[in-house]
């Protein structure tokens, strides 16, 4: 290991881990992330493995480039060439990448350089050379940091590398009675390293035609055996297909061809993975001839008579062309045949005797087995995945079919392989055509070995941040600590420290991780089009991304309100900053379009973004009454939304938190309670804000596709610990501000929130956009005004309930000399009480316009001047004279009688 790797290793372990140093050459005392005791150790020169010596309860192992796979990766940054060492980067991928002696490579190989012109991004490469052809030599290199877009291996310029084959230096090929033939010049050279003759096809495609002629031509030359051809491909399906394809061709040409296969596992291994472990010994490679010979196999009881020789079991199930199997051995049968055959011949030699037996027990084995067929594809049990919120769990499985066709992938609860009626009735609902003719018993031997060790992957039910692992899921991508991890083939994540993601997804994000496809110049456009209010409304998308971690510091996140007559952009707005999410022809949930239940699940379907209400027109005849903005409030602070029962046999709850924002986008304001409306930020639009260039500016902006946006929100992950830190200097700096006595600005609430707006504008616009800086200070001061109104409306009624009051007073003002009131039923002069019916048809006899009733009657359960307190009490009206339903309300000081 390098000294630079080693120091950079050493401090993460010691952050991560707490190992103590008790001698120069151990680490001792770490936690061990399986089972949490303090026993993990691990070398303290060289800790590419650690080890927890608890082997009855642990023993789990974990590897430093698992760990830490960026210490291994960023090679040209790391190992910078010299006049002295031109291959610094090289040799540091070889050694610690590769695990390869230099002294034993070098001269094999050179450092050099790719750029793609079209991309504009270059990278150092390893290039090895290919000679194997006179006259018509090329070369293939390796790319060290394809930074997510180039592609990783190229061959020489317009150079055909159909028929070629890199081959190890200073090599006997014609006298070697084997030759081990690889797809990559790596997996070569850890065979050659291990004193195994070998030379590699380039690819699993290739048939390396040009130095296979070669030796047949000095073969025969020199009257020579032809060497037997050990095709030696990855145990993948390319790598499968290709030993297929070149047995053949090759045994046409006339030499003897076997197989040999690394071990087929949960992830993928290859011959320098081997040579890494120490892994290729003379036993290991039996056992790799072994796998070769099963892949080779022409027919299932061949097979089978394979893994019985191998292992001695009397039944047992296998696979073969991808449809499940059953052997057994007849053992009364085989012995019987054993007595029949003929082997007391006393003329025998012993090695005569020895052949004759082993021929009467392969005959023996060959009239005493049965081979059946019980299901018709080939189920391979995958991950263990489970649910700790929910207390669910299934068994995921990939399930391939014979003749090529599609695999599907779908789960099994645990009662549905317990029993093999219900396996039957699970595959042949996921797997068409499908049918398991097998028994019980033999469904326990395929659950015991599909099942024994099984990974395990936890399952989240949401879209977004996990807050423990502090990692974001997003579709087919995660980020964590600002790195990008690709879902894999099986459908979850593998992360450092052992740590494997699933999100079952409720909805689907599209993000384009092309990096060179982001066009940022909808930055422009947006502020064309949308001017100040626009980037508050993005500021609060924006800040949604790290809305746990806010919490965490500063305890809470403000609700957003976009509120504007109709026409003034707001759809558009909306749509286009879903784009940039990676979320397409999406705006948001009306409440009051969906059940309790539904709108308790979209909140639960998101962390750390938006979750984004969009509440109907309220007016005209059939105005749906306005939802009760009441019951969210406790999802400012990130609180629960409600319990929902654990489906199990005892009493146990699910109420997970609140983990996302609230944005919210209607015609008209939000009419709540001082809690709640304190909790708003209120970003208001108005039709005279629109002008031709802001509409031009608008149509530019609705051509941009979520190709060509969704990029953003990969920076924006890329950079959170960067976001987060200028955020929270910067609160503190508008937090004082806000605070000045010269604003007035008397709740702490208001200040804060609106704090936290500015400070994220400034860390947006100082890591992922750029603004200039007179809109920067506008929007600084747009948030300064807001915060001063929100503060004024907290202190006094809103609009709807001040028009109500100066009509209901205008009303009274009709009462004649005889009559006491015309629409205040109460008796006594410090109270108001309202029978809304009545006060309706009073109104329209007079003349005067009022809000549709429920929706007043919202507005007035907030009525602060004339202070609400209670609905529906039956008073004796001083109108009618009889008991009478009525709101009632408290006259304010001065307008008592």
């Amino acid at each position: 290991m390098y000294s630079e790797t080693l120091n950079d290793a050493l401090v993460r372990l010691d952050r991560d881990f707490q190992f103590k140093r008790k001698s120069a050459t151990h680490l001792r005392g770490g936690i061990c992330p399986s089972c949490h005791k303090k026993e993990l150790w691990t070398h303290a020169q060289a800790p590419w493995v650690l080890f927890c010596p608890r082997t009855n309860h642990c023993g789990e192992q974990f590897y430093l480039r698992d760990l830490y796979p960026d210490l291994f990766e960023n090679w040209e940054k790391r190992f910078k060439p010299s006049q002295e060492n031109p291959t610094a980067t090289v040799d540091a991928y070889l050694c610690e990448g590769r695990g390869f002696p230099l002294d034993k490579l070098k001269g094999l190989y050179t450092q050099e350089y790719y750029k793609n012109s079209e991309l504009n991004v270059g990278s150092v490469t390893i290039r090895f050379p290919i000679t194997d052809e006179a006259g018509n030599e090329g070369w293939w290199q390796r790319i060290l940091d394809d930074k997510g877009v180039l592609q990783k291996t190229t061959f020489k310029w317009q150079w055909s590398s159909s028929g070629h084959a890199w081959l190890t230096p200073n090599t006997n090929y014609l006298d070697s009675k084997e030759i081990w033939i690889t797809e990559g010049i790596f997996d070569t050279i850890a065979l050659w390293l291990s004193g195994i003759t070998s030379f590699s096809a380039l690819s699993s495609n290739n048939y390396p035609s040009i130095f296979l002629e070669q030796i047949v031509t000095k073969c025969r030359a020199a009257n020579k055996t032809l060497p037997t051809l050990v095709w030696a491909f990855d145990a993948d399906p390319s790598g499968k297909a290709g030993i297929e394809k070149n047995i053949r061709k090759a045994t046409e040409a006339g030499f003897t061809c076997v197989a040999a296969q690394p071990p087929a596992g949960r992830t993928k291994t290859d011959w320098n993975d081997l040579y890494k472990a120490g892994k290729l010994g003379f036993h290991d490679l039996e056992n790799y001839r072994y796998y070769g010979d099963l892949l080779t196999a022409q027919k299932p009881v061949e097979k089978a008579l394979l893994i019985y020789k191998r292992h001695g079991n009397n039944s047992f199930p296998f696979d073969f062309m991808n449809q499940l199997y059953w052997f057994k051995l007849d053992m009364d049968k085989y012995n019987d045949a054993l007595k029949l055959a003929d082997l007391d011949n006393e003329d025998w030699l012993e090695a005569e005797k020895e052949e004759a037996e082993l021929e009467a027990r392969d005959n023996a084995l060959k009239n005493s087995n049965t081979v059946t067929k019980i299901v018709n594809c080939k189920p391979t049990a995958l991950y263990y995945q489970y649910s700790d919120e929910t207390d669910e769990a299934w068994y995921f499985f990939n399930i391939d079919f014979p003749r090529n066709a599609p695999a599907v992938q779908n789960t099994f609860t645990g009662s549905q392989l317990a029993a093999a009626s219900e396996f039957k009735k699970r595959l042949l609902a996921i797997a068409p055509g499908v049918v398991y003719t097998g028994s019980g018993g033999q469904l326990d031997k395929l659950l015991e070995h599909w099942i024994t060790d099984i990974k395990r992957v936890q399952l989240i039910n949401y879209v977004g941040y996990h807050n423990e692992l502090k990692t974001y899921v997003l579709g087919d991508i995660a980020y964590q600590n600002g790195k990008q991890f690709k879902i894999n083939n099986e459908q979850y994540f593998e992360l450092p420290r052992k740590i494997n993601l699933k999100s079952r997804a409720p909805f689907q994000l599209s993000i384009n991780t092309q990096l060179a496809d982001y066009k940022k110049a909808w930055v422009n456009d947006f502020i064309g089009a949308f001017q100040v209010k626009g980037l508050l409304a993005l500021t609060a998308f924006f800040g949604s991304l790290y809305a746990q971690q806010i919490r965490h510091m500063h305890k809470s996140f403000p609700f957003v309100e976009i509120v504007g007559e109709p026409g003034t952009g707001k759809t558009t707005l909306i749509q286009f900053l879903w784009k940039l999410f990676g979320r397409a022809n999406y705006e948001g949930l009306d409440p009051n379009k969906t059940s309790k239940a539904g709108l308790t699940r979209t909140f639960r379907q998101v962390s750390n973004l938006p979750v984004l209400l969009i509440e109907s027109d309220r007016q005209g005849e059939n105005a749906s009454r306005q939802f009760n903005w009441d019951t969210i409030k406790t999802l400012y602070d990130g609180g629960s939304l409600g319990a929902q029962g654990v489906k199990n046999g005892g009493n146990e709850t699910y109420e997970p938190p609140f983990m996302g924002t609230v944005i919210i986008s209607q015609n008209a304001e939000v009419l709540a309670s001082e809690a709640v409306m304190g909790r708003i930020v209120h970003v208001g639009f108005k039709k005279d804000q629109l002008t031709k260039e802001t509409l031009v500016a608008s149509r530019r902006l609705s051509k941009y596709e979520l190709e060509d946006v969704s990029q953003f929100i990969l920076e924006c992950l890329q950079k959170e610990k960067e976001v987060l830190h200028t955020y929270s200097l910067q609160l503190n700096h508008y937090d004082s501000q806000l605070h000045q006595e010269s604003l007035n600005i008397q709740s702490s609430r208001v200040v804060h929130n609106h704090a936290q707006l500015m400070a994220l504008f400034d860390a947006m616009c100082q890591h992922l956009i750029t603004v200039p800086a007179e809109i920067q200070d506008q929007v600084r001061g747009e948030l300064v005004n807001m915060a001063i109104s929100r503060d004024k409306v907290l202190k006094s009624d809103s609009v709807i309930v001040q028009n109500f009051w100066d009509t209901f007073e205008q009303i009274e003002g009709h009462k004649s000399l005889t009559e006491e009131s015309v629409v205040n039923h109460h008796s006594k002069s410090t109270l108001i009480a309202i029978n809304f019916p009545q006060l309706y048809k009073v109104a329209s006899d007079l003349h005067y316009q009022l809000p549709p009733m429920q929706e007043l009657q919202d507005a007035l359960r907030h009525s602060q001047h004339y202070r609400f307190i209670e609905t529906n009490r039956m008073v004796s009206s001083r109108i009618t004279r009889k008991s009478t339903r009525c709101w009632i309300f408290e006259k304010p000081v001065a307008n008592r009688d």
